[in-house]
């Protein structure tokens, strides 16, 4: 029976949510309050070193024992954070995981949208990213209209992707040597190179923005965020070694990201406040990637 056919509770129950936390804002506790509805179990990995948001998790969680906070007392990585995701769906026996970052507002009917997804879409697929609303440009991720329910995707974004558990851990999970930056897309890539789709919904399932305020938008290429510059070390670092590793395999998307990286390049050494840290912070992160220093950057 498809899981269209399951009430919402029924469904929610094979799906974990896990979202990651680091230094989360005064909204993020009322974000959550639209996800737990949707999920058999939540768990907020909090990655901030001092003050978390453990109190504010634990109010909600008197009232809702699906909530499970795991406190890593410093930034470990989103790579890490996911990682520890995975493992509570997995000791917990769920089906899916869904990753969601903490700025992320999921709407209503989420979950049950992207189970339909699957069970529409054929093949199978092993992960499925939600359409989005970007906040910044006002414009949805992908066309809502069209003749199927999904389409099939490279790679999707970390937030509002629901993830085959048991893929997750026969392809090896998140690699937690990348840190933070082109987990999602060194991912997607990986169960692709397994023999595993990756689509991305046509129903918009959340409002989820790229990025910071004062990001050039780009046609075709979209949207280049305007990041501090130790974002940039690990965006130009990760970029260099997901397109060594993959180039043979995804050429073309190789391409695209190569292209991506450096109109990046350009438009934050013209155009951006903090041009000299942040072409040097570029550069180095260039060089790290080409010498596959990996892991939290070394010049923190």
């Amino acid at each position: 029976m498809p899981f269209h056919a399951f009430p919402p509770e029924v469904a929610a129950e094979a799906v974990c949510a896990v979202v990651v936390a680091y230094f989360p804002d005064d909204g993020f506790v009322e974000r959550l309050k639209t996800l737990i509805p949707q999920v058999g179990k939540l768990v907020v990995v909090d990655n901030t070193p001092t003050q978390g948001c453990a109190q504010q998790i634990m109010a909600l969680g008197e009232s809702d024992g699906r909530i499970h906070l795991i406190e890593n007392h410093r930034n470990a990585g989103v790579a890490a954070a996911l990682n520890q995701g995975l493992e509570h769906a997995l000791q917990i026996g769920c089906k899916w995981l869904l990753t969601l970052d903490q700025d992320t507002w999921c709407y209503p009917d989420m979950v049950t949208s992207l189970l339909q997804v699957h069970e529409a879409c054929k093949p199978k697929a092993a992960v499925i990213g939600g359409n989005y609303f970007d906040a910044q440009n006002h414009q949805l991720k992908v066309p809502a209209d069209g003749e199927t329910e999904c389409l099939e995707q490279k790679t999707v974004i970390t937030s509002g992707s629901l993830v085959d558990v048991g893929v997750a851990r026969a392809v090896g999970g998140f690699r937690e040597d990348y840190f933070i930056d082109q987990v999602d897309h060194e991912f997607c890539l990986r169960v692709r190179a397994h023999g595993y789709r990756v689509v991305i919904s046509r129903k918009p399932v959340m409002e989820h923005s790229v990025g910071r305020p004062g990001g050039a938008w780009l046609p075709l290429l979209g949207i280049l965020p305007n990041h501090p510059p130790l974002r940039k070390y690990y965006i130009a670092r990760n970029t260099v070694v997901t397109v060594v590793e993959y180039w043979r395999r995804e050429p073309d998307w190789c391409l695209r990201r190569s292209v991506r990286l450096l109109l990046g390049l350009l438009l934050m050494s013209t155009l951006e406040k903090q041009r000299l840290a942040k072409v040097r912070a570029f550069a180095a992160g260039f060089m790290d990637g080409v010498r596959r220093r990996m892991g939290p950057c070394w010049r923190e």
